[in-house]
């Protein structure tokens, strides 16, 4: 790396003050045991420390920074962290800087200071920590909506507490889907986190795996040091909040001793986990993974299968699921990709929820449909003779079979029935006793092909979400793969991103008019 040694390498700056006050008294949180409101001495020494900060950032000769504040307590509550806030966004060094919070701050008196320089509100974004101990769901959504709405981009959090689960499931459903729920994992519990408490808090939060598991400690692949660190109240430098060896001072002009490693045998924090280069975070949020905040690169279509995709294991499209389908089609192009025929496939969904789709690919790519027009690849019927009945279901459109399927209780007149077919050019699903026959070049993978380039869609702006090996064909023709919690693990180790259909908002900018515009 450049400048490797030197401050002239570190784009991203972690500040810790001297503040260890805080207005909340949460019985699990390990900082701000102190009154901020007995605090005193600190508080005027945190002052003087975070302007001698500010200060040293105003004089920045080196990369653009990020910069992100993690105090001890509540900061900003206090004025002068509002303030400092404003000044350092305000400098062109600066591309942007967050602050860990629990929202308890005057959200609208701040965003009135800041309307005086609307071009502040980019840059600045904001961790807001849910504490159900001190505050109520509504009272912290409201903060956090109003935030969102003027233009701060935000993400909400919370501690994975077994016993405030009911909490948190509100705060889920009264948070706008488009904004990112984290669940810390919770430390010190007398037992461990059961099967159906991981599984409640990794359907809150789709990434919920990486904090419970953390992460080895991997000095070579670390960016902390090199080009992320913590600067501390006295302007000591650390490789991030978790490491306790100095590496150098900002004060000093230092050049920063990489020869001292971080000590550490385990990341056990977000902060240290997503310095790791290597993380999935970094491949699921993109540059947002240091703020927390996920990229939301631009999607304008979305390709959804259905079973097991959209549907649970009883075969029904969870109220969570149809709720994220009703906001995403407004502002976004929804398609299916599925084996089901037309018809299976708005019996499965029901007409309210079918009605949100523009079209798709069904039976396997046997019939397309979009920009209100149909084409099918017609499969002709085997003439067949058995002295036993079956029961043949056939799908059409406008009077062409494009998929039919047999059910043959008989074994051997499934094998008789196999030897014909395969003398055919057809494309046949077995599952006994079922029999499945489409056209011998359809396919999903083709089928969503076919419609992009015939609506001129760019690959780079869809997404393919999924739950089987036999999605990735079509999954992997576009940038943007993504498989649900529960999908086969050998299509999650496939797939860019692992999550529930309820959650896409929250990662992706689902906007099909943007482009349109232009």
């Amino acid at each position: 790396m450049e400048n490797e040694g030197s401050m002239l390498s570190i784009k991203r700056i972690y500040y810790r003050g001297k503040l260890d006050s805080c207005n909340y008294t949460c019985s699990y949180c390990p900082f701000g045991k102190k009154s901020h409101l007995t605090a005193t001495t600190n508080m005027e020494q945190d002052k003087q420390a975070w302007e001698h900060f500010i200060t040293a950032i105003e004089q920045w000769k080196g990369e653009p920074l990020q910069l992100f504040i993690i105090p001890y307590g509540e900061a900003l509550i206090h004025r002068y962290y509002r303030e400092g806030m404003m000044r350092l966004a305000a400098l062109p060094q600066v591309i942007g800087i967050s602050c860990q919070t629990n929202l308890s701050f005057p959200a609208g008196q701040w965003l009135n200071e800041l309307q005086t320089t609307p071009a502040l509100i980019s840059k600045i974004k904001v961790w807001a920590s849910f504490h159900p101990e001190m505050t109520s769901v509504g009272k912290f959504v409201n903060q956090l909506h109003t935030l969102h709405h003027a233009g701060i981009q935000v993400c909400a959090g919370a501690v994975g507490n077994p016993s405030a689960k009911a909490e948190l499931s509100d705060l889920r459903n009264t948070l706008l889907p488009d904004i990112y729920l984290f669940i810390n994992a919770m430390q010190g519990l007398r037992t461990p986190l059961s099967r159906e408490d991981i599984r409640f808090f990794s359907q809150l939060d789709n990434l919920f795996e990486y904090d419970l598991k953390n992460a080895p400690a991997q000095w070579d692949v670390c960016t902390g040091g090199r080009s992320s660190c913590l600067v501390d109240w006295k302007g000591d430098i650390y490789a991030c909040p978790r490491s306790r060896v100095k590496v150098g001072n900002l004060y000093k002009n230092e050049n920063l001793n990489l020869s001292l490693p971080c000590k550490r045998k385990v990341c056990d924090c977000y902060i240290a986990f997503s310095n790791l280069h290597n993380h999935p975070l970094h491949k699921i949020m993109g540059e947002g993974a240091f703020w927390r905040i996920p990229d939301k690169p631009l999607i304008t279509t979305v390709f959804f299968d259905v079973d097991g995709t959209l549907t649970d294991a009883q075969g029904k499209v969870p109220e969570s699921y149809a709720n994220a389908l009703r906001y995403m089609a407004q502002s976004a192009s929804l398609y299916l990709a599925t084996s089901l025929s037309m018809e299976q496939a708005r019996r499965k969904l029901g007409k309210t929820l079918f009605s949100l789709f523009k079209g798709g690919v069904f039976a396997d790519g046997g019939l397309l449909s979009y920009a209100g027009q149909s084409k099918c690849l017609p499969v002709e019927m085997l003439s067949i003779t058995c002295e036993e009945p079956i029961k043949i279901t056939t799908h059409s459109y406008e009077g062409q079979i494009y998929k039919y399927s047999l059910l043959v209780r008989n074994k051997k007149q499934r094998e008789e029935i196999l030897a014909q077919l395969n003398k055919r050019p057809y494309q046949i699903f077995y599952k006994a006793p079922l029999i499945t026959v489409i056209h011998h070049e359809a396919s999903k993978k083709e089928g969503v092909l076919q419609i992009c380039k015939a609506l001129n869609l760019s690959s780079e702006h869809v997404l393919i979400v999924g739950n089987s090996l036999k999605d990735w064909p079509m999954m992997s023709v576009v940038p943007h793969s993504c498989a649900v919690m529960d999908a086969e693990a050998a299509l999650k180790e496939r797939a860019r991103y692992t999550l529930n259909p309820d959650r896409l908002p929250a990662f992706f900018h689902l906007n099909s008019y943007t482009l349109e515009k232009k």
